[in-house]
């Protein structure tokens, strides 16, 4: 998937609602934390680093408010982040939400409310 450079803005709110994914079933693997950094890093055309910086910042302030094993808590923040993005980012960030997800081959039960409403709040 090829993209246009986002925005300081849009990138880390894409950054943050794939981070929401990551944590929303509890802890976020590295095999999570590696996937958003390499594909947003990729995506969004920005640095490792950068990614990293928000990724971290984001998934302790996430973890710390108890998005983690609460996909209402989570839905909450990205209902937030969604605000600010146009249609096309909003597709990009669900296609990178869906990515981590999967990474682990089984979805958790805390996992599948978030993606069916995230889905439901980008497309509909």
């Amino acid at each position: 998937m090829k993209s246009a450079k986002f925005s300081d803005a849009a990138t880390d709110s894409i950054i943050r609602l794939a981070t929401l994914a990551a944590v929303v079933d509890g802890e976020a693997s590295d095999k999570e934390k590696d996937l958003i950094v390499e594909e947003a890093s990729h995506l969004l055309r920005t640095s490792h680093d950068n990614v990293r910086l928000v990724l971290d910042i984001w998934l302790n302030k996430y973890q710390h408010e108890g998005a983690g094993n609460n996909p209402a808590i989570a839905l909450k923040f990205a209902t937030t982040e969604l605000k600010a993005l146009n249609s096309s980012e909003k597709d990009l960030a669900f296609h990178l939400c869906q990515e981590v997800i999967n990474i682990e081959k089984t979805v958790i039960n805390s996992e599948l409310p978030f993606m069916l409403q995230l889905r439901q709040l980008i497309y509909s």
